[in-house]
């Protein structure tokens, strides 16, 4: 079946020997256009609605992975329709590859933030799931997205830990509006808690991978390639958080590229 905001149907997500293309979800259309510029055998397929499909192939090796990059908008809400689509068509590997704010300041623009795990700050999760469930990326997928970093040579520039997705990003991370004080003293607390980046799309998606793979559990012995569903989150870190407001864009572009690479070589790994 077509999918109706995504236009896309399951020949466009069939391939490795039926595992499904690979997925890389940033929030960007220009992202997702820069990402699909890498792939080889390049397939466009437009959507009326801007979430404008990259079809490739990743080339390692003598190896040939199929992959696609789709933009899922910004937000939660956006992305829960985008990824429940690419799921109900057969997508099992996604990576977020998108942009965030630093809450530690060992993480400085340019960085990479690979999370295992989000804080559920947004409505669009809670009406999948309730808020003590926790949203965490799968540990191979985790796994696979270090190896992207050593592998790409960016070890030293990559931190793993807690992210956060919310739903306002001018109240709740830049403390505008009549509840300032509170979204700065609540993104204070997130940083004493060890929560390293704030963003706003990643809860949701490792909330429906969850869901996605309940019941079907499969032993360790079994591999990585049993595990039904796996999402993972990759970073580029524009700003300390304390910094928004004078963004260095040449850091901003460091940034995107080098998640965008450690997305593709993690991928490799994952495969």
């Amino acid at each position: 079946m077509l999918q109706h905001h995504i236009g896309l149907d399951a020949t466009h997500l069939a391939g490795n020997d039926g595992l499904g293309r690979v997925v890389l979800l940033p929030g960007s259309r220009a992202r997702a256009a820069a990402i699909g510029a890498r792939f080889d055998g390049l397939t466009v397929v437009d959507n009326a609605r801007g979430h404008t499909a990259h079809l490739g192939v990743l080339s390692r090796g003598g190896r040939r992975i199929d992959v696609m990059a789709i933009s899922s908008g910004m937000g939660t809400p956006s992305t829960e329709i985008v990824a429940h689509e690419l799921l109900a068509i057969g997508a099992r590997r996604i990576v977020r590859v998108g942009s965030c704010g630093s809450l530690d300041p060992a993480l400085r623009a340019g960085d990479i933030a690979i999370l295992s795990g989000a804080v559920r700050d947004e409505m669009s999760s809670r009406h999948l799931a309730p808020v003590e469930l926790p949203a965490l990326a799968h540990p191979d997928a985790v796994a696979a997205m270090v190896a992207g970093a050593r592998l790409a040579g960016l070890a030293e520039h990559a931190f793993v830990g807690i992210g956060h997705s919310k739903a306002s990003l001018y109240a709740r991370e830049f403390g505008m509006g009549p509840m300032a004080e509170e979204n700065r003293a609540y993104m204070r607390l997130l940083a004493r808690c060890g929560v390293i980046a704030s963003e706003m799309e990643a809860s949701v998606l490792f909330v429906l991978a969850s869901a996605a793979a309940a019941g079907r559990a499969t032993p360790v012995a079994a591999g990585a390639l049993a595990v039904p569903v796996q999402t993972a989150c990759v970073l580029g870190v524009y700003a300390y958080h304390e910094d928004v407001g004078a963004l260095d864009h040449a850091l901003c572009q460091l940034a995107d590229e080098r998640a965008i690479t450690t997305a593709l070589e993690g991928i490799v790994a994952w495969v």
